[in-house]
């Protein structure tokens, strides 16, 4: 079966460093992606967000290089999470578990070249 996403986005926080309980490092992050469509001759955007999930090496590299506001393209595959909350209702989530990571912004951007 084929299991691939590529996206383009901005992020919507600073990534999540953390160590897993084999200490492999691991970033978490969401992904911004706008819709752009004309309705009624009006211009509209609707953002799309997505959790990503990058491990080692390449989840070092997010933390270092990577902040809120930043355009990336990412690519990988969807991972479906299945756990039971507190409350005890079955919880679901669908993520982009990130195997390639382009960088589109600079490291200083502000957020202001080109829309995702």
């Amino acid at each position: 079966m084929i299991n691939s996403v590529t996206i383009i986005g901005r992020l919507g926080q600073d990534p999540e460093l953390r160590t897993t309980e084999n200490g492999t490092s691991m970033v978490n992050f969401s992904l911004a992606h706008n819709e752009i469509r004309l309705v009624n001759g009006n211009r509209e955007t609707t953002p799309h967000w997505f959790k990503c999930i990058a491990f080692g090496s390449l989840a070092q590299l997010c933390v270092e290089y990577l902040h809120k506001g930043s355009r990336i393209g990412v690519s990988g595959s969807l991972k479906q999470r299945n756990w039971e909350a507190d409350d005890g209702n079955k919880r679901s989530l669908v993520e982009i578990l990130v195997k390639d990571i382009e960088f589109l912004s600079s490291n200083r951007s502000n957020g202001t070249d080109d829309e995702s």
